[in-house]
């Protein structure tokens, strides 16, 4: 799976560039807001018909102009497809080979991203939601199910807290039990799923890290599920025990959603006790897990997107990361070629004020 080409026209401030990727290493060196992270944005944006940034549609429309066009061709095995979107104040149309896409799904599918950017250094940071959104993301790529089930999930979950605060209302014991009976349902398939991947994405993550440090730091992942439960009978009796205190708080005690994955380097929470560069390594380590997930549960090749990806690590984790990004497609943003001296220099292209060149 490969990306051959991009034009961006009125994306971000790019006015118009047409960019050709390598089908192995792309690096683009740049200073600070001069359209590094913007280039990677707009290929997430190709493939998923959003912005990683979490903003409106509009907002990635270059400043005083009213529409962008963002196309693309995509190389899956011998197929070509190519993917135009255009996004024109708050309309957005997507076309693959001349076709309209109505859904933004339909479009997911022809090809998967892996993105790592320095915010996701707030996944070891910050709360616990941080991690269940990380591994829900990384899920939710090869099992096609699971979003569905997280979706129904939440929707039941805001409900039930809902009900909680209106306990004189008509019919309050049946709603709350239909929503329990459904709620646990959900949760127990979650927590499952969520037990399954994480030991995988444990195994590949700690294999990648040990490599990296010559065995001298493990990096795990362990998932401290909130209701452990060999049956979804049991997992009910749990859920249904704290009721006292849902009463009491107004809000559900117990579930998936206070799940926590804990991120450790040799038996120490990496939020407490790991350097800035120990935890940009344990988050890298999880990223190329990640790949490796996708390719061995569905055998596609993700496209990888790394933003200022050689802050902070040393030449030594620099050259391993570029070594076990071998045989994928990457497009790396940095703002120097430190720890670059090694690599082809046709590899490498300069941004400056949203224009591409090479040296």
């Amino acid at each position: 799976m490969r990306i051959k080409d991009l034009k961006l026209n009125n994306f971000r401030n790019y006015f118009y560039e047409n960019v050709e990727f390598n089908k192995d290493s792309n690096i683009f060196i740049g200073d600070n807001a001069q359209g590094k992270t913007n280039l990677l944005e707009s290929v997430y944006y190709l493939a998923n018909a959003s912005s990683f940034k979490k903003i409106r549609d509009k907002d990635i429309i270059r400043f005083s102009q009213s529409q962008m066009k963002l196309s693309g061709i995509i190389r899956k095995g011998r197929a070509f497809k190519e993917v135009f979107i255009e996004v024109k104040d708050n309309d957005k149309s997507i076309f693959v080979n001349g076709v309209k896409y109505d859904r933004r799904k339909d479009l997911r599918s022809l090809f998967k991203i892996v993105l790592f950017t320095p915010e996701d250094l707030g996944i070891i940071k910050d709360g616990p939601n941080r991690r269940r959104d990380l591994i829900d993301e990384i899920i939710e790529e090869i099992d096609l199910s699971y979003k569905a089930n997280k979706r129904d999930y939440d929707k039941i979950l805001y409900q039930r807290n809902k009900l909680l605060k209106k306990r004189k209302a008509p019919y309050f014991e049946e709603q709350l039990e239909a929503f329990d009976k459904s709620l646990t349902k959900l949760s127990y398939k979650i927590y499952k799923t969520r037990d399954k991947f994480i030991k995988i994405i444990d195994k590949f993550a700690s294999e990648f890290h040990s490599s990296l440090t010559s065995d001298k730091e493990e990096l795990k992942l362990s998932y401290k599920a909130d209701i452990k439960a060999p049956t979804l009978r049991e997992y009910e009796e749990v859920f249904r025990s704290a009721r006292d205190l849902d009463f009491k708080y107004l809000t559900s005690q117990r579930g998936i959603h206070r799940d926590e994955i804990e991120i450790s380097i040799n038996g120490k929470n990496t939020k407490s006790f790991a350097s800035q560069g120990q935890q940009r390594s344990a988050i890298l380590n999880i990223r190329l897990a990640e790949v490796r997930l996708i390719k061995e549960v569905t055998g596609d090749e993700a496209v990888i997107l790394f933003d200022d990806v050689f802050s902070e690590l040393d030449e030594k984790r620099s050259m391993f990361l570029l070594e076990n990004l071998k045989g994928f497609q990457t497009i790396i943003t940095a703002t120097n070629t430190k720890s670059l001296e090694y690599v082809d220099k046709e590899k490498i292209s300069y941004i400056l004020d949203g224009k591409i060149r090479k040296e």
